[in-house]
């Protein structure tokens, strides 16, 4: 991603550290007057008690579980798993924990609070890193602080990162793909290639270690920066990508091993990749579908994150994933953006004795890489983001009907939508990397050129001022103490005589569709030191508990009892009969549960029967 001219070299980290300041104060500011600063005290959690008070989901909610089960657990190999939310280690990476945060802080849980919470930091420094290497993207360009700031406002109020933040925590990581754009700018200033290969293999780990989906699009944008230098280095620099490659590949499967990524016999691949895609209006479409899960039921309602344009109809409310709007501020900018490049590009190339321009720019090797690299940057991502249903508001463009290898490959990944972010944020780096350039060759009027891009920030927000204000309002209320809906005293009589909650079945219609049900339960077991032999993750674990849930009930069909497990079910119509199961059937805060306990003394608790 080169640009027509290039500075000297300079001592990056001395001249350019200054702009990324003035970034991540831009950064700060901005997300304390969204969220507040009541996210940041590490040991105020009531906010992730019951995430359904904020955006209907119980998400936030699953990843602060994710932690304190972690947290509580012994120390494993690989460093990642963690007892207690499912029937045997599982990984932190599947509760989007933010696993790098997770592992820290676990490390230094000792001298930590009782009571600890991360994700307020993590925010944070999102928004600050945002900020920071935002301006640094302008600053490859320009040396005029207020660009600088105006890059930073610009991308920390994308109404992507917006959403993202503290809907699924760790995908407001948004940063990773910035920082990968400025590796891309400023390969040239790393004289010495080793820190250079450094620093991709720190930024493709950390991604892995935040949230797997990133890693794809940091490794993407690293692959289209080594296009552009076999373009300009041509076969000769073939040997040289092997080169760059390895180390960051490698460091990331490392790392991630140690993470627990690849331990246990977690599904790789999941269903519905033709349904969590992009759509092609996506980019002027303000829609934004919000899920709630009741009890099984999936239920979309919209609201729309623009002031002024309407909402557009999509092919499905799942494309959410997708969600890409720009804003009306950057859209307009967009626009006002390429008239100009249209009039440069007709003044000085199609103007009089200008052939000589013409050929020196039509022959730049430089010009050619980086049209090149981006545009297959681009239309990679893109096609990826579509999926296999390319869509434009209600209308299906094409299908491809994947080979069944090339699509379990395809959807390990299988939010496709969210693919559509390297291009979302590229449009973005390439707008401020333009208007840097303009202004540098502005000789006057560079007042003019200010008051157009104030008067974009404060269209942008007023534009973006119904998402900021329910952002807002979710993220600075009072939270009140969250009370677990058990309120029967037969409760502690079962938390106290028990090791284990088995919920039957834990299928595709059980648990892992039923996060009110895991999360309650999840907090309900850490008040008595109970396991869960299945919980609410970004994969479905289902069908190997099955297996084990099964084979446990054939036990108790041969008389065995397991007195110290709590048996919660779901399906009032497959609850094993009492000669089969040789339970207790109860119903107790309208929870149907099982037990090898008598519970006759409780008045509140009403025997159940199956039959």
């Amino acid at each position: 991603m080169h640009l027509l001219h290039t500075y000297n070299h300079e001592k990056i980290w001395t001249k350019k550290s200054f702009f990324f300041l003035y970034g991540t104060i831009v950064g700060i500011f901005i997300f304390i007057n969204i969220y507040g600063l009541q996210l940041l005290d590490f040991t105020n959690v009531e906010w992730l008690l019951n995430s359904t008070r904020e955006e209907s989901l119980w998400d936030l909610t699953q990843h602060y579980l994710g932690w304190v089960y972690y947290r509580n657990s012994d120390w494993h190999f690989p460093i990642g798993l963690m007892d207690g939310l499912y029937s045997s280690p599982v990984s932190i990476v599947y509760t989007d924990s933010i696993p790098l945060f997770a592992i820290f802080f676990k490390i230094l849980s000792p001298i930590l609070p009782a009571t600890f919470q991360y994700f307020g930091l993590f925010g944070l420094l999102c928004y600050a890193l945002t900020g920071g290497f935002a301006a640094l993207i302008t600053r490859r360009v320009s040396k005029n602080l207020y660009l600088a700031i105006f890059s930073a406002a610009l991308f920390c109020l994308s109404p992507v990162l917006l959403k993202r933040m503290f809907y699924h925590t760790a995908l407001s990581a948004h940063f990773l793909l910035l920082a990968a754009f400025c590796l891309w700018l400023y390969r040239d200033y790393f004289q010495k290639r080793f820190i250079y290969i450094l620093l991709w293999s720190i930024l493709t780990t950390s991604s892995a270690l935040i949230n797997a989906y990133l890693t794809p699009m940091v490794l993407g944008i690293f692959l289209c920066s080594l296009l552009q230098e076999l373009i300009l280095k041509g076969c000769r620099f073939l040997p040289s990508c092997f080169f760059f490659l390895v180390p960051p590949i490698m460091s990331t499967f490392i790392f991630s091993y140690i993470a627990g990524i690849f331990y246990g016999n977690v599904p790789a691949s999941s269903e519905n990749l033709d349904l969590l895609s992009f759509n092609f209006l996506q980019f002027i479409n303000p829609a934004n579908y919000l899920l709630t899960i009741d009890h099984r039921n999936y239920i979309f309602s919209t609201q729309s994150y623009s002031s002024f344009l309407p909402v557009l109809p999509s092919y499905s409310p799942w494309q959410e994933e997708g969600f890409a709007y720009l804003g009306l501020g950057i859209i307009l900018l967009l626009f006002l953006s390429a008239i100009c490049m249209l009039i440069y590009f007709f003044k000085k190339v199609f103007s009089n004795n200008s052939s000589h321009k013409r050929k020196a720019i039509f022959s730049s090797k430089l010009v050619l890489s980086s049209f090149v690299s981006i545009t297959v940057c681009f239309i990679v991502f893109l096609f990826l983001a579509l999926s296999p249903r390319a869509t434009i508001g209600t209308k299906e463009l094409y299908y491809i009907e994947y080979p069944s290898f090339i699509y379990d490959t395809l959807s390990i990944f299988r939010s496709t939508g969210r693919m559509i972010w390297p291009v979302y944020y590229g449009i973005l780096a390439l707008l401020v990397l333009f208007i840097g350039k303009l202004y540098e060759s502005l000789p006057r009027k560079k007042t003019l050129l200010y008051i157009i891009l104030s008067a974009t920030l404060l269209v942008q927000i007023w534009d973006l001022a119904p998402a900021l204000k329910y952002k807002h309002q979710a993220y600075t209320q009072n939270f009140e103490s969250y009370e677990l809906p058990m309120k029967s005293t037969a409760w502690d009589y079962l938390g106290k005589n028990a090791t284990q909650i088995m919920f039957y079945p834990p299928t595709n219609y059980g648990i892992y569709c039923d996060p009110y049900v895991s999360c309650n339960m999840a907090q309900y077991a850490l008040k008595y030191n109970l396991s869960l032999n299945i919980s609410y993750m970004s994969r479905n674990l289902s069908e190997l508990a099955d297996e084990r849930t099964l084979h446990h009930f054939e036990e108790r069909k041969q008389g065995k009892i397991y007195p110290s497990v709590i048996y919660v079910f779901f399906d009032i119509s497959d609850i094993p009969s009492e000669n089969e199961s040789h339970l207790h059937y109860y119903l107790i805060d309208n929870w149907i549960i099982g037990t090898d306990l008598s519970l006759d003394a409780y008045p509140d608790v009403k025997p159940y029967s199956p039959e």
